[in-house]
């Protein structure tokens, strides 16, 4: 199993869809960074998934109020500890 931290940024509906499958066989979390994450269509499913499974899912901006928040030196600090991260 690894462990996979997914960054969202500009490609959020993708982001969030790409972190649900690699959840099969990985240990994943979701970085939202930089921006509000739009909660419509896509993402609104999307988001209801990953809090069905509990996902690890964080931001550094106060405006995602659903999201747990973390300091940008703490999310590159946790960032060294992933095999494998993947920028949207």
């Amino acid at each position: 199993m690894k462990k996979i931290a997914v960054i969202v940024r500009d490609r959020q509906a993708e982001a969030l869809r790409m972190a649900i499958g690699l959840t099969v066989l990985n240990k994943v979390d979701v970085y939202v960074l930089d921006g509000k994450l739009e909660a419509s269509g896509d993402i609104a499913m999307n988001l209801e998934m990953i809090r069905e499974i509990r996902m690890g899912f964080y931001t550094n901006t106060k405006m995602n109020e659903d999201i747990a928040y973390m300091p940008m030196e703490d999310i590159a600090k946790r960032l060294l500890e992933y095999d494998n991260i993947l920028p949207y």
